[in-house]
């Protein structure tokens, strides 16, 4: 049994054995039977794929998160939304930073959702850039050391990044280093420094109007992918959003000079990750611009949904859909933003 091996079966074996509600016999045939049904994919939806590249699955959720009132998907409900819509398979985000917006999730737990629903799932890791370890004393090798061994797991990147701290600080630019190093594509979370909200939504990194903390790690790691997310990066989109705007669904038309296209055009490590109410308002508030947007990008914008409880609904894949029926977006563009585009950057080697 080789090292990758090894690690996988011991420490998914422990997540599984420690998960509420897998220890009784009748659980296992439940989750068994469960496992057997997710390993069959879904018809493909209008004779094309599609892959979520932003899910948070759980185990066993209990935790209710504020926005929501209620708790995050767990697995099976995540398969039954997968296919409803006609998802081949979602990437799992767990949440690692003190700051992220739901239960913190171990690697273990991750991998065994993978393991029971077989198909189904890419798992990503995630690491809170806070070491338990003297700030002055540490090093992109301390970083590496983890993610390899996340990666011999299996683990295809990290996200969501959501740590409340700035772009430029010394642990978030050696984990970002260390990433490069391994290979892994990082989903982020972004948001300004003075936002205030009385729930919990103060979490991400935190950047400036124009994103001028993201252009410089795009130009001082231009081997590492950057999947952006979250309003304060979307209300970029437009060269008009003000301060006030910047964390909200602006509902105007886009004007010219957004930072997004901007830093698009400029660094080919910038992907759009258009997952959540975020990304959509940023195509739905202006068609026009959207199919214009899309066009140009299409080999850099990524299919997501961000289901944070089951009460949601993002419209995505309908919008593609229109936007395709209609003439406005080519078939091959859908297809690169559906699934071509993820099974590229991962390597997932689906044909």
């Amino acid at each position: 049994m080789n090292r990758r091996d090894f690690l996988k079966v011991t420490i998914g074996g422990l997540a599984t054995t420690a998960l509420p509600g897998c220890s009784n016999t009748s659980g296992q045939l439940s989750n068994q039977k469960s496992a057997e049904r997710s390993s069959i994919l879904p018809p493909i939806s209008n004779g094309r794929r599609l892959i979520d590249a932003h899910a948070h699955v759980f185990a066993n959720p209990k935790i209710k998160n504020t926005a929501a009132s209620a708790t995050f998907l767990s697995a099976e409900e995540q398969i039954a939304i997968m296919d409803r819509l006609g998802i081949d398979k979602a990437v799992i985000l767990p949440f690692a930073s003190v700051e992220a917006p739901g239960e913190h999730q171990s690697i273990g737990e991750v991998l065994s959702i993978c393991d029971r629903f077989p198909g189904r799932f890419i798992p990503f890791c995630n690491l809170d850039p806070r070491l338990p370890k003297h700030p002055d004393k540490i090093e992109v090798q301390d970083y590496v050391f983890i993610l390899s061994q996340y990666k011999d797991l299996g683990c295809k990147g990290l996200g969501e990044f959501t740590a409340r701290l700035r772009w430029d600080d010394p642990s978030t630019l050696l984990l970002l280093q260390a990433c490069e190093t391994v290979g892994f594509p990082v989903t982020f979370h972004t948001m300004s420094p003075d936002f205030v909200s009385p729930n919990f939504d103060n979490y991400g990194l935190l950047d400036g109007m124009g994103l001028p903390g993201l252009e410089k790690v795009l130009q001082k790691f231009p081997s590492l992918k950057f999947f952006g997310h979250s309003l304060a990066f979307w209300s970029e989109i437009s060269g008009d959003v003000t301060s006030e705007q910047k964390n909200t669904y602006p509902k105007r038309p886009v004007t010219p000079g957004g930072a997004v296209p901007r830093l698009m055009r400029r660094y080919p490590n910038l992907y759009g990750d258009l997952s959540a109410k975020s990304g959509l308002n940023a195509l739905a508030r202006d068609p026009k611009h959207a199919y214009e947007f899309i066009d140009e990008f299409q080999d850099r914008l990524l299919f997501g949904l961000d289901y944070c409880s089951v009460n949601d609904k993002h419209d995505l894949a309908q919008w593609l859909q229109t936007a395709e029926s209609e003439g406005h977006v080519t078939p091959q563009a859908h297809e690169k933003i559906a699934w071509r585009n993820i099974n590229e950057i991962l390597s997932l080697g689906i044909s």
